[in-house]
């Protein structure tokens, strides 16, 4: 995934309300609000002082022009912070056969409904044994504090994630695959672990998952500031 513009460096004063963000334009020390993709947490990915990097928009009818997209830690781990990137390069590493575990896929299509509560799947496909795929998405930036390369998801208490994981369940449960795909945007997360520590009930629905025959994978990702490329496979660890 290429950024159709320059990304525009910035100062993080900070983030809040959850969805907004104060910058200092680093060429012209402007200062601005953006707007914040992303509902979590964002542990370790919103310290004042951080940074940033912006998109722009020429849409005169938004009301923030700048999208916050990327962060840079104090080590210097680049982490994406818009989680609406995360379905946009999975797709890329689901259509270029990334996972070798899934097989070629066929009629890749994003945001399909499914399930008996008519939710929407990240990705559908057709395997090579003509199985249904069922794809959910999820973006990981939460670094452990301590030892960086473990990444965590969630970052926050998520019902919507668990929701997930009992629907991937429903579709396992009627013959087809049912997959959770970790998109990492943290460029020194290198495993993937369901966060018990922050979300106990979303560790529960992983382990119930696991039984029931859902398949769990995880991307890791070259991020710099002209895009976002998966580039190889992490181990995703099981719920402790």
């Amino acid at each position: 995934m290429r950024f159709s513009k320059p990304l525009i460096p910035a100062i993080l004063h900070q983030r809040y309300k959850r969805f907004l963000a104060d910058v200092e334009l680093i060429d012209s020390c402007q200062h601005i609000t953006a707007h914040c993709p992303n509902t979590g947490a964002m542990t370790g990915c919103a310290e004042t002082g951080m940074r940033v990097w912006l998109s722009h928009s020429d849409n005169p009818k938004r009301k923030y022009a700048y999208t916050w997209e990327l962060a840079a830690t104090a080590a210097g781990a680049m982490i994406c912070i818009n989680t609406q990137r995360a379905n946009t390069v999975a797709g890329e590493a689901l259509a270029a056969g990334l996972i070798a575990e899934l097989g070629p896929l066929q009629q890749l299509k994003g945001e399909v409904s499914y399930g008996s509560d008519n939710r929407r799947i990240d990705w559908f496909a057709i395997d090579a044994q003509q199985r249904q795929v069922f794809i959910e998405v999820k973006s990981v930036t939460l670094a452990d504090a301590t030892e960086p390369q473990q990444g965590w998801f969630p970052d926050t208490v998520s019902k919507r994630a668990s929701d997930h994981l009992r629907s991937l369940i429903e579709m396992r449960q009627q013959g087809h695959r049912a997959v959770v795909l970790y998109t990492v945007l943290h460029s020194a997360v290198t495993s993937v672990t369901a966060a018990a520590h922050i979300d106990q009930n979303y560790a529960y629905w992983v382990n119930q998952a696991v039984a029931a025959g859902v398949e769990f994978y995880a991307i890791g990702c070259a991020l710099d500031v002209l895009g976002i490329n998966p580039v190889t496979v992490l181990p995703v660890h099981l719920a402790k």
